[in-house]
């Protein structure tokens, strides 16, 4: 089975390389700079396309701060209003402008608000009361995006540990409804709450997630990487690409110089496509841009050199618009990575 490490190139090979024409795509030197050799587990050729894009559009859109509770004063009217003011043409015009090629939404993740409707909602919830959206965003979003080349992909939080097994398999049904319902118009998803405690319910969950589209990629996210020397290993033989959430830490790739272990080499590590997620504002969906272009630019070139490719965490306004400082620096980001 396979792995692509870098080879070392002399200075003046390697300047050669990074100087070509932008029409040159990243792909091509990967392809010229990597060898094969045996590995245990071979990585999934669907993911061709994620590492391809060297780097993406990622937000937390929700009715709360990221990874925190409800507001008391948050309702389903509000959360209905605030979706339904979402501008996705004008947004859509956004993206293309900076050249994103894929982009994820969160469909929800605390209090039991998402920003589609389901069936299966109150079994898992109880009675709605406007949590669940009347419009589909995702749904409207993937008309939108995806005749214009950008991959939609989408996040959900596990929840296995609910108290029985009957709303277990109703939160499993939900999922199967989303993923039935959008089709082939999903190309990934990115679960977070991924520490599933056993390799029947990694099983359960892959096959509610891929119930409508075999192809669609998908990572397990277990927590942060990069605050410890030890890697953080793939949650299942099951997903495709690493989840690679980052905060504090910005992992790099390259060889550990006590041991020659190769440390977040790509494109695949241990089986998947090697991949970081991190935010570009001050926390996950929220705060003005936190480093300045060279690093945003440097560190991102760094991991497509090396088979990776980064998700990008921007927060947006209510109506779905990119704010100034942020959309800049995508742009700049865009542009610098079209040059190698």
């Amino acid at each position: 089975m396979k792995r692509r490490n870098f080879l070392g190139l002399s200075s003046a090979a390697l300047a050669a390389t990074l100087s070509a024409k932008s029409s040159v795509l990243q792909a091509d030197f990967l392809e010229r700079n990597f060898v094969e050799e045996d590995v245990e587990k071979k990585l999934n050729p669907k993911t061709k396309w994620l590492r391809e894009a060297r780097w993406g559009f990622f937000t937390h859109y929700l009715p709360h701060m990221p990874s925190d509770r409800v507001p008391d004063d948050m309702t389903g009217k509000l959360w209905n209003k605030k979706v339904n003011s979402f501008r996705v043409s004008d947004f859509g015009d956004q993206l293309s402008e900076i050249g994103a090629p894929y982009f994820f939404i969160t469909i929800g993740q605390g209090g039991g608000y998402y920003c589609s409707p389901n069936s299966c909602y109150k079994p898992v919830f109880g009675s709605p009361d406007g949590r669940v959206t009347e419009r589909d965003l995702v749904a409207e979003l993937a008309v939108e995006l995806v005749p214009r080349g950008i991959k939609m992909c989408v996040y959900l939080s596990a929840k296995h540990g609910m108290e029985s097994a009957s709303k277990r398999e109703a939160y499993l049904q939900m999922i199967r409804e989303w993923s039935e319902r959008w089709g082939k118009s999903i190309s990934a998803w990115w679960v977070d709450g991924g520490v599933l405690p056993t390799p029947e319910m990694y099983k359960d969950y892959t096959d509610a997630f891929k119930a409508g589209n075999k192809d669609v990629l998908i990572a397990y996210n277990t927590g942060p990487i990069g605050m410890t020397k030890d890697l953080k290993q793939p949650a299942t033989d099951l997903e495709d690409y690493l989840a690679g959430e980052t905060n504090w830490h910005l992992p790099v790739s390259g060889f550990r110089p006590w041991d020659q272990k190769k440390y977040y080499l790509g494109p695949n590590f241990s089986g998947d496509q090697l991949h970081f997620l991190t935010f570009l504002g001050t926390f996950w969906g929220t705060g003005d841009p936190r480093f300045p272009d060279e690093l945003v630019n440097g560190w991102t070139k760094h991991t497509n050199l090396h088979g990776g490719t980064i998700s990008w965490d921007v927060p947006l306004l209510d109506n779905g618009i990119i704010p100034e400082k942020h959309f800049r620096q995508l742009k700049v980001l865009s542009d610098f990575v079209n040059t190698y």
